[in-house]
């Protein structure tokens, strides 16, 4: 199992997903100038799912035969299911940065580390699932 995590999918897997977790909390911080923060959050969750899928899609598991209707709602269908996940700890990891440090940028903080909760385990389920080879 460990050795998933040494191989060059799952450090371009990391790439994309950071490339896609940056511009999805840019997007959120741009959405909370009109939005609250719970808002932008899951607003913004919805971009951070279509860049992740593109750049899953043709650059980490490029080799997936399954259509692409299938990868993308599989795909959809898995991000959604994690989306309370990252929802719940940006609002709680928020709330409690503000009691204990009354921090300026506990939004930014709070919602960054949110989105990196979901990582190894997606990896596994679009490795072995949503882009399965066959």
């Amino acid at each position: 199992m460990i050795e998933n995590f040494l191989t060059k999918q799952f450090l371009g897997f990391l790439i994309a997903g950071g490339v896609a977790a940056l511009l999805h909390w840019i997007i959120r911080i741009i959405l909370s100038i009109w939005l609250p923060f719970s808002l932008a959050v899951i607003s913004a969750y919805g971009f951070g799912i279509a860049i992740a899928f593109l750049l899953n899609s043709y650059f980490v598991f490029p080799n997936s035969n399954r259509p692409r209707w299938n990868q993308s709602r599989d795909f959809i269908l898995i991000n959604l299911a994690f989306s309370p996940v990252v929802w719940l700890a940006s609002i709680y990891f928020n709330n409690w940065l503000k009691l204990l440090w009354a921090l300026k940028y506990s939004q930014e903080i709070a919602h960054a580390f949110a989105i990196t909760l979901p990582v190894y385990i997606t990896f596994f389920i679009y490795k072995y699932f949503t882009f399965k080879e066959t």
